[in-house]
């Protein structure tokens, strides 16, 4: 495992470097994105084999498409570049794009859930699985209008890869939700929590505790999460074996302390809660390298989308900021 970790490392910073090679002008954060987008692949991409996915996702995607262009653009150039035919590979992406954004309003985290459909379903299946997630999140809004919006896309894409169908999948995650508020109060985050832990096994109140066993024993290394990274709590509960979790969340830690000594991921690039999060996903790659196939890659996509779609706020709210103040002082 420890082997597997320290190999992970280094691959995610070659290609954290191939990152900022192929977008020069972007921040650490952005790199650290694009490089999550790789974790879980034994190889790295080269600066140059990014920089061609890059050219290809703008020459396929219109001037102020949020496909080519939004915060979440490099994820899309790290998914093609992993296909042995990045053309295919974007010309499928945009055709899901095209028809999600029929069903939803377009934004960077419309491309995620674009992309994960692309990484985790056949061709065939494409139109059907756009069909779940929009049935999917429409009863997500039934039940909690409030608090469901388009942030909650990536996990309506992992709810509807699972086996259940929509109605079973959404009663499942209320009758979480409903366990979770045992243990904590702010609903959005219960609601990030439950659509991960709904796609799992178990009874609603087990599943709840070993969630809050998870978080206690994380927040003993002083690993804290917030926002909708709660998702990546429920993932690391579900997939880790309770009589692990100490040992786990410790592996996590010194993990995260190994990605600050790449330049560009401490305190002053990405910072350390995504540093922790990318820990995360490292740690449970390694750890559940020989689980269940399909159990193991809806908890490592929940803690990569996870983080992607942390980064992705992260960076528009910047933006927004940005602008905010150069319209202030051009005022």
């Amino acid at each position: 495992m420890l082997n597997r970790i320290d190999r992970s490392i280094a691959i995610f910073e070659e290609n954290f470097r191939a990152a900022k090679s192929a977008y020069v002008l972007n921040t650490s954060l952005e790199a650290s994105a694009c490089a999550s987008a790789f974790i879980g692949q034994d190889h790295s991409v080269s600066p140059e084999h990014l920089r061609d996915a890059k050219k290809i996702v703008r020459s396929n995607t219109r001037l102020f498409s949020t496909l080519g262009r939004g915060n979440a653009s490099q994820v899309v150039a790290a998914t093609i570049s992993m296909s042995p035919d990045p053309h295919a590979a974007m010309e499928s992406i945009r055709k899901i794009h095209k028809a999600l954004d029929k069903k939803f309003f377009n934004s960077d985290y419309l491309v995620l859930a674009a992309t994960m459909i692309y990484k985790n379903c056949e061709p065939q299946d494409y139109d059907r699985m756009i069909a779940r997630v929009r049935e999917i999140y429409t009863l997500l809004r039934r039940d909690h209008p409030m608090i469901t919006g388009r942030e909650d896309l990536a996990n309506c894409v992992l709810m509807a890869i699972s086996e259940y169908s929509p109605d079973q999948i959404a009663r499942r995650c209320e009758e979480d939700f409903q366990a979770l508020r045992s243990f904590y109060r702010l609903k959005n985050r219960i609601q990030y929590m439950a659509c991960i832990s709904s796609v799992f096994d178990g009874r609603s109140d087990e599943k709840a505790s070993r969630i809050s066993s998870a978080q206690k024993a994380l927040r003993q290394e002083k690993i804290r999460f917030n926002g909708d990274a709660f998702s990546i709590i429920a993932a690391v509960a579900m997939l880790v074996r309770e009589k692990d979790m100490e040992q786990v969340a410790e592996t996590i830690s010194d993990t995260s302390r190994k990605l600050k000594n790449i330049r560009g991921m401490g305190a002053m690039g990405a910072g350390k809660r995504i540093r922790d999060m990318i820990a995360c996903a490292i740690v449970i790659d390694a750890y559940a390298n020989d689980s269940n196939g399909q159990v193991r890659d809806t908890a490592i996509s929940a803690i990569i989308s996870a983080i992607i779609a942390v980064e992705v706020a992260i960076i528009s709210s910047a933006a927004a900021a940005s602008a905010a103040a150069a319209a202030s002082s051009g005022s």
